[in-house]
Protein backbone atom coordinates (compact mmCIF):
# COMPACT_ATOMS: atom_id res chain seq x y z
CA UNK A 1 0.00 0.00 0.00
CA UNK A 2 0.82 3.55 -0.99
CA UNK A 3 0.28 6.81 0.42
CA UNK A 4 1.01 10.98 -1.17
CA UNK A 5 1.43 13.90 0.12
CA UNK A 6 1.47 17.09 -1.42
CA UNK A 7 2.65 20.07 0.31
CA UNK A 8 4.22 23.11 -1.06
CA UNK A 9 6.62 21.70 -3.64
CA UNK A 10 7.07 18.31 -1.99
CA UNK A 11 5.58 15.02 -3.18
CA UNK A 12 5.47 12.50 -0.22
CA UNK A 13 5.18 8.66 -1.23
CA UNK A 14 5.15 5.94 1.34
CA UNK A 15 5.05 2.22 1.11
CA UNK A 16 6.83 1.90 -2.16
CA UNK A 17 8.58 -2.07 -2.74
CA UNK A 18 12.58 -1.91 -2.88
CA UNK A 19 12.31 -2.01 -6.55
CA UNK A 20 10.33 0.98 -7.30
CA UNK A 21 12.52 2.83 -4.15
CA UNK A 22 15.65 1.96 -6.62
CA UNK A 23 14.06 3.22 -9.52
CA UNK A 24 13.28 6.64 -8.01
CA UNK A 25 16.12 6.68 -6.83
CA UNK A 26 17.89 7.31 -9.79
CA UNK A 27 16.17 10.13 -10.54
CA UNK A 28 18.00 13.40 -9.86
CA UNK A 29 15.36 15.12 -8.46
CA UNK A 30 14.51 12.28 -6.00
CA UNK A 31 15.48 11.24 -2.72
CA UNK A 32 14.74 8.09 -0.98
CA UNK A 33 14.71 8.59 2.69
CA UNK A 34 14.48 5.74 5.34
CA UNK A 35 11.77 5.63 7.88
CA UNK A 36 12.51 5.33 11.29
CA UNK A 37 10.52 3.74 14.27
CA UNK A 38 11.23 4.87 17.78
CA UNK A 39 9.13 5.18 20.77
CA UNK A 40 7.27 8.15 21.35
CA UNK A 41 5.68 7.51 24.69
CA UNK A 42 6.04 5.33 27.72
CA UNK A 43 4.85 1.54 27.25
CA UNK A 44 1.19 1.44 29.47
CA UNK A 45 2.60 -0.46 32.32
CA UNK A 46 4.88 2.55 33.13
CA UNK A 47 1.93 4.43 33.53
CA UNK A 48 -0.43 2.50 35.57
CA UNK A 49 -1.51 4.04 39.29
CA UNK A 50 -4.31 3.82 41.26
CA UNK A 51 -7.63 3.54 39.37
CA UNK A 52 -11.18 5.08 40.44
CA UNK A 53 -14.77 4.64 39.13
CA UNK A 54 -17.32 7.19 38.64
CA UNK A 55 -19.75 6.57 41.52
CA UNK A 56 -23.05 7.98 40.07
CA UNK A 57 -24.50 11.39 40.97
CA UNK A 58 -24.49 14.36 39.79
CA UNK A 59 -22.59 15.68 36.96
CA UNK A 60 -22.12 18.82 34.46
CA UNK A 61 -25.00 20.69 33.09
CA UNK A 62 -23.91 21.98 29.67
CA UNK A 63 -20.89 24.44 29.35
CA UNK A 64 -20.52 24.45 33.42
CA UNK A 65 -18.36 21.05 34.35
CA UNK A 66 -18.26 21.94 38.10
CA UNK A 67 -20.66 19.23 38.85
CA UNK A 68 -18.20 16.99 37.25
CA UNK A 69 -17.53 14.07 40.25
CA UNK A 70 -14.06 14.35 39.95
CA UNK A 71 -13.62 18.59 39.38
CA UNK A 72 -13.51 19.27 43.34
CA UNK A 73 -11.99 16.32 44.34
CA UNK A 74 -8.61 16.23 41.78
CA UNK A 75 -9.05 18.86 38.84
CA UNK A 76 -6.72 21.44 40.19
CA UNK A 77 -5.22 21.81 36.90
CA UNK A 78 -8.60 23.29 35.73
CA UNK A 79 -8.55 25.63 38.50
CA UNK A 80 -4.41 27.10 38.33
CA UNK A 81 -5.14 27.56 34.90
CA UNK A 82 -8.85 29.40 35.07
CA UNK A 83 -10.45 27.03 32.27
CA UNK A 84 -13.19 26.43 34.77
CA UNK A 85 -13.52 30.71 34.57
CA UNK A 86 -13.58 30.25 31.11
CA UNK A 87 -16.44 27.18 31.29
CA UNK A 88 -19.89 29.89 30.84
CA UNK A 89 -18.56 33.17 29.86
CA UNK A 90 -16.91 31.16 26.48
CA UNK A 91 -18.54 28.70 24.02
CA UNK A 92 -16.59 26.08 25.21
CA UNK A 93 -14.71 25.13 22.24
CA UNK A 94 -18.07 25.13 19.76
CA UNK A 95 -17.40 24.72 16.62
CA UNK A 96 -13.68 23.67 16.72
CA UNK A 97 -12.33 20.70 15.99
CA UNK A 98 -9.01 19.28 17.61
CA UNK A 99 -7.16 16.55 16.29
CA UNK A 100 -5.09 14.34 18.81
CA UNK A 101 -2.46 11.86 17.45
CA UNK A 102 -1.67 9.40 19.31
CA UNK A 103 -2.33 5.82 20.34
CA UNK A 104 -6.15 6.25 19.61
CA UNK A 105 -9.14 6.55 21.55
CA UNK A 106 -12.31 4.76 23.58
CA UNK A 107 -15.14 6.82 22.20
CA UNK A 108 -17.14 5.03 24.17
CA UNK A 109 -16.54 5.53 27.32
CA UNK A 110 -18.54 7.44 29.64
CA UNK A 111 -17.19 10.61 29.44
CA UNK A 112 -15.62 10.36 25.42
CA UNK A 113 -19.23 8.90 24.22
CA UNK A 114 -20.82 11.52 21.68
CA UNK A 115 -17.54 13.76 21.93
CA UNK A 116 -15.56 12.28 18.80
CA UNK A 117 -16.07 12.69 15.32
CA UNK A 118 -16.56 8.93 13.64
CA UNK A 119 -15.59 10.26 10.21
CA UNK A 120 -11.96 11.44 11.73
CA UNK A 121 -11.41 8.41 13.91
CA UNK A 122 -9.05 6.60 12.21
CA UNK A 123 -5.37 4.45 12.18
CA UNK A 124 -3.18 5.47 9.84
CA UNK A 125 -0.34 2.76 11.18
CA UNK A 126 0.79 1.93 7.65
CA UNK A 127 2.73 -1.69 8.69
CA UNK A 128 0.63 -2.51 11.23
CA UNK A 129 2.60 -4.95 14.33
CA UNK A 130 0.02 -5.77 16.23
CA UNK A 131 -3.36 -7.10 15.16
CA UNK A 132 -4.78 -3.36 17.20
CA UNK A 133 -2.90 -1.48 14.93
CA UNK A 134 -5.48 -1.64 12.51
CA UNK A 135 -8.53 -0.47 14.02
CA UNK A 136 -8.86 3.15 15.64
CA UNK A 137 -9.21 1.73 19.11
CA UNK A 138 -6.82 2.98 22.19
CA UNK A 139 -5.05 -0.30 23.24
CA UNK A 140 -2.43 1.43 25.32
CA UNK A 141 -4.38 4.09 27.29
CA UNK A 142 -2.21 7.39 26.57
CA UNK A 143 -4.44 8.65 23.50
CA UNK A 144 -7.87 8.77 25.59
CA UNK A 145 -6.26 10.07 29.07
CA UNK A 146 -5.39 12.94 26.12
CA UNK A 147 -8.37 13.07 24.55
CA UNK A 148 -10.57 13.56 27.68
CA UNK A 149 -8.65 16.34 28.93
CA UNK A 150 -9.70 18.39 26.23
CA UNK A 151 -13.25 17.51 26.27
CA UNK A 152 -15.53 15.25 28.39
CA UNK A 153 -18.83 14.97 28.96
CA UNK A 154 -18.41 16.52 32.43
CA UNK A 155 -19.88 13.45 34.35
CA UNK A 156 -16.94 12.16 36.09
CA UNK A 157 -14.42 14.70 35.13
CA UNK A 158 -14.16 18.28 33.69
CA UNK A 159 -12.42 19.31 30.68
CA UNK A 160 -10.98 22.50 28.96
CA UNK A 161 -13.30 22.72 26.04
CA UNK A 162 -16.62 21.51 26.70
CA UNK A 163 -18.05 22.00 23.45
CA UNK A 164 -15.24 20.78 20.94
CA UNK A 165 -15.48 18.11 18.98
CA UNK A 166 -12.31 15.98 18.94
CA UNK A 167 -10.89 13.86 16.08
CA UNK A 168 -8.31 11.11 16.87
CA UNK A 169 -5.65 9.80 14.38
CA UNK A 170 -4.16 6.84 15.54
CA UNK A 171 -0.10 7.21 14.97
CA UNK A 172 0.73 4.99 17.95
CA UNK A 173 1.09 0.99 18.42
CA UNK A 174 -0.40 -0.62 22.16
CA UNK A 175 3.53 -0.14 22.99
CA UNK A 176 3.87 3.75 21.82
CA UNK A 177 6.35 2.53 19.38
CA UNK A 178 5.66 4.64 16.14
CA UNK A 179 7.40 5.43 12.76
CA UNK A 180 8.21 8.99 11.40
CA UNK A 181 6.17 8.60 8.32
CA UNK A 182 3.16 7.66 10.37
CA UNK A 183 3.11 10.57 12.18
CA UNK A 184 3.76 12.88 9.15
CA UNK A 185 0.62 11.04 7.67
CA UNK A 186 -1.16 12.11 10.47
CA UNK A 187 -0.09 15.47 10.83
CA UNK A 188 -1.23 16.05 6.68
CA UNK A 189 -4.74 14.12 7.14
CA UNK A 190 -5.49 16.24 10.18
CA UNK A 191 -4.85 19.42 8.40
CA UNK A 192 -6.33 18.22 5.22
CA UNK A 193 -9.55 17.75 7.02
CA UNK A 194 -9.66 21.06 8.31
CA UNK A 195 -8.17 20.13 12.34
CA UNK A 196 -8.16 23.41 13.71
CA UNK A 197 -6.04 22.42 16.34
CA UNK A 198 -3.81 19.44 16.58
CA UNK A 199 -2.29 17.59 19.72
CA UNK A 200 1.08 15.99 19.65
CA UNK A 201 1.36 14.19 23.20
CA UNK A 202 4.45 12.35 21.99
CA UNK A 203 7.94 12.97 21.28
CA UNK A 204 11.53 11.98 20.84
CA UNK A 205 15.06 12.66 20.61
CA UNK A 206 16.99 13.36 17.28
CA UNK A 207 20.44 14.75 16.19
CA UNK A 208 19.80 17.59 13.67
CA UNK A 209 23.19 17.54 12.93
CA UNK A 210 23.20 13.96 11.36
CA UNK A 211 22.64 13.96 7.54
CA UNK A 212 20.82 10.47 8.10
CA UNK A 213 18.03 12.45 9.72
CA UNK A 214 17.85 15.40 7.71
CA UNK A 215 15.35 14.21 5.27
CA UNK A 216 12.88 12.62 7.80
CA UNK A 217 13.10 16.34 9.32
CA UNK A 218 12.76 18.30 6.39
CA UNK A 219 9.37 16.35 5.13
CA UNK A 220 8.24 16.64 9.09
CA UNK A 221 8.88 20.71 8.95
CA UNK A 222 7.00 20.78 5.55
CA UNK A 223 3.76 19.05 6.70
CA UNK A 224 3.84 21.37 9.91
CA UNK A 225 4.39 24.25 8.08
CA UNK A 226 1.65 23.32 5.48
CA UNK A 227 -0.85 22.47 8.38
CA UNK A 228 0.08 25.97 9.80
CA UNK A 229 -1.14 27.68 6.40
CA UNK A 230 -3.77 25.90 6.71
CA UNK A 231 -4.80 27.49 9.51
CA UNK A 232 -4.41 25.08 11.57
CA UNK A 233 -2.43 25.47 15.45
CA UNK A 234 0.18 22.52 16.07
CA UNK A 235 0.52 21.67 19.55
CA UNK A 236 2.87 19.28 21.21
CA UNK A 237 4.37 18.19 24.89
CA UNK A 238 7.88 19.57 25.52
CA UNK A 239 9.10 15.57 26.97
CA UNK A 240 9.47 14.38 29.89
CA UNK A 241 13.40 13.81 31.07
CA UNK A 242 14.06 17.31 32.83
CA UNK A 243 16.64 18.62 29.88
CA UNK A 244 17.78 22.08 29.63
CA UNK A 245 16.55 21.36 25.69
CA UNK A 246 18.58 24.56 24.62
CA UNK A 247 21.75 23.78 25.48
CA UNK A 248 21.64 20.27 24.57
CA UNK A 249 20.70 21.41 21.23
CA UNK A 250 23.49 24.07 21.02
CA UNK A 251 26.86 21.50 22.46
CA UNK A 252 25.58 18.20 21.12
CA UNK A 253 23.01 18.77 18.42
CA UNK A 254 20.28 16.82 19.50
CA UNK A 255 16.28 18.38 19.23
CA UNK A 256 13.38 17.01 20.62
CA UNK A 257 10.25 16.25 17.69
CA UNK A 258 8.07 17.10 17.36
CA UNK A 259 7.94 20.34 19.81
CA UNK A 260 11.29 21.63 18.70
CA UNK A 261 10.03 22.31 14.67
CA UNK A 262 9.69 25.56 14.06
CA UNK A 263 5.73 26.47 14.52
CA UNK A 264 5.18 24.61 16.97
CA UNK A 265 4.09 25.29 20.69
CA UNK A 266 5.82 23.76 22.98
CA UNK A 267 4.36 22.92 26.32
CA UNK A 268 5.97 21.96 29.60
CA UNK A 269 4.86 20.76 32.69
CA UNK A 270 3.73 22.25 36.20
CA UNK A 271 2.54 20.38 39.56
CA UNK A 272 2.34 21.01 43.31
CA UNK A 273 3.79 19.24 46.02
CA UNK A 274 1.07 17.94 48.70
CA UNK A 275 -1.41 20.19 46.89
CA UNK A 276 0.68 23.19 47.27
CA UNK A 277 2.77 25.31 45.07
CA UNK A 278 0.94 24.45 41.60
CA UNK A 279 2.79 26.29 39.17
CA UNK A 280 5.60 24.60 40.07
CA UNK A 281 7.63 23.60 37.17
CA UNK A 282 8.08 19.81 37.37
CA UNK A 283 11.74 17.93 37.54
CA UNK A 284 10.64 15.73 34.59
CA UNK A 285 9.35 18.68 32.40
CA UNK A 286 11.92 19.50 29.34
CA UNK A 287 12.37 23.15 29.45
CA UNK A 288 14.93 25.91 27.56
CA UNK A 289 15.31 28.75 25.27
CA UNK A 290 15.76 28.16 21.77
CA UNK A 291 12.57 25.88 21.28
CA UNK A 292 13.06 23.97 24.77
CA UNK A 293 9.73 25.22 25.61
CA UNK A 294 7.07 28.10 24.88
CA UNK A 295 5.00 27.54 28.16
CA UNK A 296 4.02 25.50 31.04
CA UNK A 297 0.62 24.01 31.88
CA UNK A 298 -0.76 21.68 34.78
CA UNK A 299 0.63 18.13 33.82
CA UNK A 300 0.98 16.58 37.32
CA UNK A 301 3.25 16.04 40.27
CA UNK A 302 1.99 12.71 41.77
CA UNK A 303 4.46 9.44 43.20
CA UNK A 304 6.44 11.75 45.35
CA UNK A 305 7.38 10.95 48.64
CA UNK A 306 5.08 13.06 51.22
CA UNK A 307 2.27 14.01 47.97
CA UNK A 308 -0.77 13.12 48.03
CA UNK A 309 -3.18 11.51 45.10
CA UNK A 310 -4.58 14.61 44.03
CA UNK A 311 -0.90 16.29 42.70
CA UNK A 312 -1.39 13.68 39.99
CA UNK A 313 -3.78 14.70 36.59
CA UNK A 314 -7.15 12.60 36.63
CA UNK A 315 -8.31 11.69 33.14
CA UNK A 316 -10.39 8.61 31.42
CA UNK A 317 -8.99 5.46 31.22
CA UNK A 318 -9.56 3.34 27.64
CA UNK A 319 -11.64 -0.16 28.30
CA UNK A 320 -9.22 -1.78 25.82
CA UNK A 321 -6.20 -0.80 28.09
CA UNK A 322 -4.49 -2.70 30.68
CA UNK A 323 -5.54 -5.92 30.43
CA UNK A 324 -9.41 -5.10 30.89
CA UNK A 325 -9.21 -3.17 34.36
CA UNK A 326 -10.66 -0.54 33.09
CA UNK A 327 -13.62 -2.36 30.64
CA UNK A 328 -16.33 -1.03 32.89
CA UNK A 329 -16.42 2.31 30.35
CA UNK A 330 -16.42 4.28 33.85
CA UNK A 331 -12.95 4.45 35.06
CA UNK A 332 -10.56 6.74 35.34
CA UNK A 333 -6.73 7.19 36.55
CA UNK A 334 -3.49 9.02 37.38
CA UNK A 335 -0.56 10.41 35.75
CA UNK A 336 2.06 12.50 35.10
CA UNK A 337 3.85 13.68 32.29
CA UNK A 338 4.23 17.32 29.67
CA UNK A 339 1.35 14.72 27.60
CA UNK A 340 -0.88 16.24 29.86
CA UNK A 341 0.17 19.30 29.64
CA UNK A 342 -0.37 19.67 26.27
CA UNK A 343 -3.70 19.41 25.56
CA UNK A 344 -4.49 21.54 27.96
CA UNK A 345 -2.93 24.37 25.36
CA UNK A 346 -4.92 22.65 22.67
CA UNK A 347 -8.24 22.92 24.55
CA UNK A 348 -7.68 26.61 25.10
CA UNK A 349 -6.92 26.95 21.65
CA UNK A 350 -9.95 25.66 20.85
CA UNK A 351 -11.96 27.99 23.40
CA UNK A 352 -9.90 30.99 22.41
CA UNK A 353 -10.82 30.72 18.55
CA UNK A 354 -14.77 29.84 19.16
CA UNK A 355 -15.24 33.12 20.87
CA UNK A 356 -13.81 35.09 18.10
CA UNK A 357 -15.18 32.53 15.34
CA UNK A 358 -11.97 32.52 13.41
CA UNK A 359 -8.16 33.78 14.13
CA UNK A 360 -5.15 33.34 11.69
CA UNK A 361 -2.70 30.58 12.51
CA UNK A 362 -0.03 33.08 14.28
CA UNK A 363 -3.17 35.62 16.08
CA UNK A 364 -4.36 32.16 17.67
CA UNK A 365 -0.64 30.78 18.61
CA UNK A 366 -0.01 34.93 19.67
CA UNK A 367 -3.15 35.04 22.22
CA UNK A 368 -2.12 31.89 23.60
CA UNK A 369 1.06 32.68 25.07
CA UNK A 370 0.90 36.31 25.29
CA UNK A 371 -2.25 35.70 27.65
CA UNK A 372 0.38 33.31 29.87
CA UNK A 373 0.53 34.32 33.06
CA UNK A 374 4.29 35.03 34.75
CA UNK A 375 4.38 32.64 37.53
CA UNK A 376 8.56 33.47 38.84
CA UNK A 377 11.30 31.86 37.52
CA UNK A 378 13.29 32.23 34.11
CA UNK A 379 11.85 32.24 30.89
CA UNK A 380 14.07 29.27 30.12
CA UNK A 381 12.20 27.06 32.40
CA UNK A 382 8.63 28.50 31.91
CA UNK A 383 8.69 29.86 28.40
CA UNK A 384 6.49 32.63 28.22
CA UNK A 385 4.20 31.56 31.61
CA UNK A 386 1.74 29.42 32.77
CA UNK A 387 -1.51 28.64 30.21
CA UNK A 388 -4.74 31.20 31.35
CA UNK A 389 -7.35 30.04 29.68
CA UNK A 390 -9.85 32.36 30.76
CA UNK A 391 -7.65 35.39 29.78
CA UNK A 392 -6.94 33.19 26.16
CA UNK A 393 -10.79 33.34 25.98
CA UNK A 394 -11.03 36.87 26.02
CA UNK A 395 -8.56 37.26 22.85
CA UNK A 396 -10.25 39.23 19.93
CA UNK A 397 -7.80 37.91 17.25
CA UNK A 398 -6.63 40.74 16.27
Amino acid sequence: MTREISVANLLYVEGLSDSDAATLAADPGVSVIKDRQMRWIPDATAMRSTLVSYAGGPSASGTDQSGAQFYNLYQWSLKSTKADQAWTPSNGGAGETVCVLDTGVDPGHLDLNGTVDPTKNVSVILTPRFASDVTALDYHLHGTFVSAQIRSNGIAMASVAPNATLCSIKVLSEDGFGSFGDIIYGIYLAAVTNADVINLSLGGYVDETDPANAGLLAILQEVIDGARNRGTVVVAASGNDGYNMGDIRELFGFIHVPSMMNGVISVGATGPFNQQNFDRVTAYSNFGYNGGVDLVAPGGNGGLAGGVTADYIISACSRYALGGACAAGNVYLFGNGTSFASPMVAGAAAVAESNVGSMTTGALETCILSSADYVGGPGGRYGKGRLNVRKASLCTGK
